[in-house]
């Protein structure tokens, strides 16, 4: 790692003892004595210094004498927009430090929760992102900066973007929790990789457990590790995989086959920053930060009592929902193409140019893609092996039930016109669909072909409703 560069710090902190206990956190730091620690203990004080001196970050108290909550950020930001901000509080609240990013703070840690390395490893991210922000963004368009944030990622539609911003905004927090939503093959784990590698936990390691491939009888010594003679095998302790993945992070695909026994112990960890070990009698102090996946409606889960309730509630702070590829059509042409250069340079063929026929493009843009982006990458390696040298054809698909584009309709159904945009018609087909599933979700989701939870995510965007219990 390298060295962080000398620091001028604003500690904005009226209790004396927490800012003595900073002090001494940063002085046996890493960063010993590369840094000036300048104290305020008002808002008040804190927007003077800010004015008349010159700060590369701001150590921020939210409950000060004269501001509290939220309110005491926004003035410090809104003071000093150019010093990257840090929040260091007393209050254990996701929700607000997942509000906190969003308008602008680079991370939210808590009191009693944060070590010397977990704090300078937030300062250095924070700076370092802050530098970076200021130095590529004026330069770089914006679809080439959602590509650099997550290169990986391959796409220009709306839905996309969406996703890139949400992990954007995500990344900046060390702590909080995220939620990833999606059908199978939409791509939850290149999510659940962006944010960490985003953010400044990616010096540290990034641990991937599959809820459903790991037996119930193993999943607890896996994940939680267990002490010399706690079952009859047990002849020395091991660390489990959350003990690995201190100060990294740690992935939790398919969430919702957890056995509901084990969620307790996550709960636990996602409150208090502590497990215990199976047969262990005291608890061990983690800094890993929780990131989960599910291709299943959690809040079904906890209405059939197959998902803890308070779980759910601390894995749903922060919610990253991933559209189905169907409802990204203008993004399947550019994957295409991505999978068919992947796969050439695999093979050590670059210079082999294939190419999609203009039919062969038409019958993947028609396709419904029940496997999402897995199954298109799937059928694109297929189909560059059936088409040898030359370019691809639809025989080489070999795509069953597909078919070529529908022809455009000679008119506008009732409530359509030319002259909608493509939201607006969104927006009315959306709402017809409803009128005719007499605003059922579950109905109104499967006539569109799009998830329960997209389809929520559309009624929030356009201020539809969906009838009460549906």
């Amino acid at each position: 790692m390298e060295i962080m560069p000398f620091l001028k710090i604003l500690l904005v902190e009226d209790s004396p003892a927490d800012a003595r206990l900073l002090w001494e956190m940063l002085r046996e730091s890493a960063i010993k004595g590369r840094f000036t620690l300048d104290p305020a203990v008002t808002l008040n004080e804190a927007i003077s210094q800010l004015s008349s001196k010159k700060f590369d970050l701001v150590l921020l108290d939210l409950m000060l004498p004269d501001s509290a909550g939220l309110d005491t950020f926004t003035a410090v930001h809104k003071a000093c927009p150019d010093v990257p901000v840090v929040l260091l509080t007393g209050l254990s609240d996701e929700n607000l430090a997942a509000r906190a990013v969003r308008e602008g703070a680079q991370d939210y840690l808590v009191k009693g929760q944060v070590d010397p390395a977990a704090l300078v490893r937030s300062m250095r991210y924070a700076v370092e992102r802050h530098v970076a922000e200021r130095s590529f963004k004026p330069s770089v368009k914006p679809a080439e900066e959602g590509r650099r944030l997550c290169p990986d990622m391959v796409g220009s539609s709306n839905a996309l973007k969406e996703v890139r911003s949400l992990i954007e905004t995500v990344a900046r927090t060390s702590n909080t929790s995220v939620l990833i939503m999606g059908e199978t093959g939409t791509g939850k784990e290149l999510v659940a990789n962006s944010i960490h590698f985003l953010s400044s936990r990616r010096y540290g390691p990034f641990i991937k457990i599959n809820c459903s491939a790991i037996p119930d009888t193993l999943m607890e010594v896996e994940m939680f590790g267990y002490e010399k003679g706690a079952f009859t095998d047990a002849r020395q302790s091991k660390n489990g995989l959350f003990e690995l993945a201190d100060g990294g992070t740690i992935f939790l695909d398919e969430i919702g086959d957890m056995d509901i026994r084990l969620q307790p112990k996550l709960l636990q960890i996602l409150e208090n920053r502590t497990l215990r070990k199976l047969g262990g009698v005291v608890d061990i102090k983690i800094d890993v930060r929780v990131i989960a996946a599910t291709n299943v409606e959690l809040s079904e889960m906890v209405r059939e009592k197959r998902f803890r309730e308070d779980l759910y509630y601390r894995l749903n702070v922060m919610v990253i929902s991933l559209p189905a590829l169907r409802e990204r059509r203008e993004d399947i042409a550019p994957l295409a193409e991505h999978f068919m250069n992947e796969n050439s340079q695999l093979e050590g063929k670059e210079g082999e140019v294939k190419k999609l026929t203009p039919e062969s493009a038409a019958i993947l843009a028609g396709y419904n893609w029940p496997g999402n982006i897995r199954e298109l990458k799937n059928v694109i390696e297929r189909a560059m092996i059936l088409a040898g040298l030359g370019d691809i054809r639809p025989e080489h698909l070999q795509l069953t039930g597909a078919a070529a584009p529908a022809p455009a309709p000679q008119a506008f159904a009732p409530g359509y016109s030319m002259d909608m945009s493509l939201e607006e018609l969104e927006k009315a087909h959306i709402r017809n669909v409803l009128e005719k599933t007499n605003g059922n979700i579950t109905h109104a989701s499967k006539v569109l072909g799009i998830s329960r939870y997209t389809l929520r995510e559309k009624l929030k965007k356009y201020g539809l409703r969906e009838a009460e219990n549906a």
